[in-house]
């Protein structure tokens, strides 16, 4: 018994003494069997961006305020934090890269790529200023940075102190790299010189959303069959580690990856890919600072995206084996830091200064009269709902096709348009209307087109689209909050916003008690006769849609019309051209969602309710009590239903920007953003002035439902009430007695 004690102990004891050395053999890399190799490791410093959409100062332009406490964003504060990281461990052991999706997303970058194009006037570009400042070492395309085509993108590169990389960016003409495929960098540990490769490879998307600006100049091949080729090259030039910059998203639950695909979002498989050390992931607007993904050979990565609209800056600090120069993990999993730009992080003063001039002429831009409303008209509602806002987009754009074709075969051919609910904070306030209130309905920088579609054809097109709702039980109330945003399964991620449309020119109904593919009901065309499959419309449609954006099935339209038109830019020539926007010269409520088939010509009982919902709560916004007493539902709830939570801009749930964002990268973003709006349920029919709950409520204001209103009445219903409690009392007493 002593001896196996003893035993134990020496075992415990060697553990104790041989654990780190036996520890660091077992991790990433060849790590030194004992104490005195372990101890000759130095430190290289990983900081990342992604996703900055042009995000240069915490502004709003389409607030034209600060963005709010807990929500600051941008690259002044981005900018602080790089610079305490590199004075703190010396700027010649820190990386500093950026993953793309840079020079588009604000009316910053905007007005520098449109109004006073830096092509044309040898500006340079604001995001060139910042990024040279703050001292980035190396950038990817991200897929907006083709949004402005390639003369742009070119005088960019050209402007900024780093290599623009992009690997499988292919030439048309000559099948070579557009540009640099990777670039070694070399910094100092310990006073020890390392050489880091750098790759760059981005979404194959943009083959489809800038189909346009790109068709015929370049193509683009896998992101994973581009990184098996380069980094065994990066290696024998002499990277002694190497970190990949992929504007992709991780690969999607349940996708197996497929070259012959140009799949969207594949970096889970680039980093798995022998010989990557740290991939630095975006395009989605995910905050994920760290995910390891391990080989068959046991060897590890570090995946991190930091957050979009440089909301953070991942920090990734590497331990390098001084004797080889490699990373050696030891036996923790490699891990990201995220440093946040929220809360007590001041602006850099150099990156203020740096770009005053170019930020206030912007902001004097965004602030421009261009004509007036004639009442409020808000988005908040457009992606469960027919709003006078989102038709507006679809006036400008039929309008503007129909007389483009005026003259053609197609001139009688009637004109239908599509529109996306992009935002859910945008509104037209009534009076004067700006720009800014233009751009912040119509976030993306795209384009008009015109397509050919049949009856069958357009029928697929909403059948699509509805997707977008998820599955509701026949005959209940629609609650728009929880029954939108239904997951793409494709994709494993919620549908946003931007990728759902709503169609004018036409009627139909969606009915979402149906499975997907069986929803569209009564599709009627403006004079009432049901659709036909042969039936031929004009589809006004954005490029980003017209190009196969979100999978649309727009493959076999055929164009005919094309002048590379700005939908921003037409909305904004339209008001200034008729200098007063009136809703009811365009309004049509020609959709509903319903939970029941309809009769044909009939609208849903939900649909009158909910027109007279808005009646009394125009009547309640009036006497300040709206949404149960709390003004303007700061608290995020709706009182139509109780319990309606707030829904985030950009799409709710949405992954991306973006595509387009305003990243939205959406983020809006694409590129998806963050801003609140409250989310609330017209269907119900039950929310008057009052707070009245009666599921017959006509929604007048001044209602009260049925209760008396004098005090004969009220006296005759309390004595009817007190007969009934002893009516029931008596028969309860004599089901007693029978029982006894």
């Amino acid at each position: 018994m002593r001896l196996r004690s003893l035993a134990s102990s020496t075992l415990a004891l060697t553990l104790i003494v041989a654990g780190p050395a036996a520890a660091s053999a077992t991790g990433l890399g060849s790590g030194p069997p004992d104490k005195e190799q372990a101890a000759a490791t130095g430190e290289l410093t990983l900081l990342a961006t992604t996703d900055v959409h042009g995000h240069v100062l915490n502004w709003d332009y389409f607030a034209n305020a600060p963005y709010p406490d807990g929500e600051e964003l941008g690259m002044s504060r981005a900018s602080t934090l790089i610079k305490d990281v590199k004075e703190a461990k010396g700027e010649d052991s820190v990386l500093l890269v950026d993953n793309g999706d840079t020079i588009q997303g604000t009316p910053l970058t905007y007005y520098y790529a449109q109004q006073e194009r830096i092509t044309e006037t040898g500006d340079t570009h604001p995001m060139a200023k910042t990024f040279n400042n703050v001292g980035y070492d190396a950038q990817v395309v991200g897929n907006h940075e083709f949004n402005y085509g390639l003369d742009l993108l070119a005088k960019y590169k050209e402007q900024v102190d780093f290599p623009v990389l992009g690997a499988n960016v292919i030439n048309d003409d000559d099948d070579q790299p557009h540009l640099d495929p990777y670039t070694l960098v070399k910094k100092n540990v310990s006073g020890q010189e390392i050489t880091i490769g750098v790759l760059g490879v981005t979404t194959p998307g943009s083959r489809i959303w800038d189909k346009n600006k790109l068709s015929g100049k370049v193509h683009f091949d896998d992101p994973v069959e581009t990184a098996k080729k380069y980094v065994p090259e990066m290696k024998d030039a002499g990277a002694d580690i190497v970190v990949v910059l992929s504007h992709s998203g991780k690969d999607p639950e349940g996708q197996t990856w497929d070259p012959s695909k140009l799949q969207e979002n594949v970096s889970t498989s680039v980093a798995k890919v022998p010989g990557v050390d740290v991939l630095v992931a975006g395009h989605t607007h995910q905050d994920e600072p760290s995910q390891v993904v391990s080989r068959e050979d046991g060897t590890k990565a570090l995946i991190t995206q930091p957050n979009y609209r440089a909301r953070s800056v991942s920090e990734v600090d590497l331990p390098i084996n001084l004797d080889d120069m490699g990373i050696d993990w030891g036996s923790t999993d490699p891990e990201a830091t995220p440093l946040a730009t929220q809360g007590d992080v001041a602006e850099d003063p150099e990156i203020k200064d740096l770009i005053d001039s170019q930020h206030q002429k912007t902001v004097d831009y965004v602030n421009t009269k261009i004509g007036s409303v004639t009442e409020t008209m808000s988005a908040e509602t457009s992606y469960y709902e027919d709003t006078a806002i989102l038709d507006f987009i679809s006036k400008v754009q039929a309008e503007t096709v129909e007389t483009a074709l005026a003259d053609t075969e197609y001139k009688d051919v009637p004109v239908i348009s599509q529109a996306s609910p992009f935002s859910r904070t945008a509104k037209f306030p009534a009076g004067d209307i700006t720009i800014r209130d233009v751009a912040g309905l119509y976030v993306f920088d795209n384009t008009l087109g015109g397509v050919e579609v049949n009856g069958s054809q357009l029928r697929d097109y909403l059948e699509f689209s509805a997707r977008y709702f998820k599955q509701t039980e026949e005959g209940a109330d629609f609650d728009p909050v929880n029954g939108t945003n239904a997951v793409d399964e494709g994709l494993d991620r919620p549908i946003p916003d931007y990728n759902y449309d709503a169609l004018s020119g036409i009627d139909y109904d969606i009915n979402v008690s149906k499975p997907v593919g069986e929803r569209i009901e009564n599709l009627t065309d403006k004079e009432g006769n049901t659709v036909g499959d042969d039936d031929t419309f004009i589809l006004a449609i954005n490029n980003y849609r017209q190009s196969g954006g979100g999978d649309y099935p727009v493959g076999d339209l055929k164009e005919v019309y094309n002048e590379q038109v700005e939908v921003r830019q037409a909305l904004i020539d339209w008001v200034k051209d008729n200098e007063i926007v009136d809703p009811r010269d365009f309004y049509d409520e020609n959709w509903q969602v319903v939970t029941t088939t309809q009769d044909p010509g009939n609208d849903d009982d939900a649909s009158s309710e909910a027109a007279a919902e808005t009646e009394a709560d125009a009547q309640a916004e009036a006497d300040g009590t709206s949404d149960g007493g709390n003004a303007d539902g700061a608290d995020g709830t709706d009182s139509a239903n109780g319990d309606d939570t707030a829904a985030a801009d950009d799409g709710a749930n949405s992954a991306i920007d973006a595509e387009a964002t305003v990243d939205a990268d959406a983020t809006v973003d694409a590129d998806g953003g963050t801003t609140s709006a409250n989310g609330s349920d017209s269907d119900s029919g039950m929310d008057d002035a009052k707070g009245s709950d009666s599921s017959n409520s006509s929604g007048n204001a001044d209602a009260g439902g049925d209760l008396p209103r004098t005090g004969a009445e009220l006296g005759a219903s309390i004595g009817i009430a007190a007969a009934i409690i002893a009516l029931g009392a008596g028969l309860v007493w004599f089901a007693r007695r029978r029982r006894i």
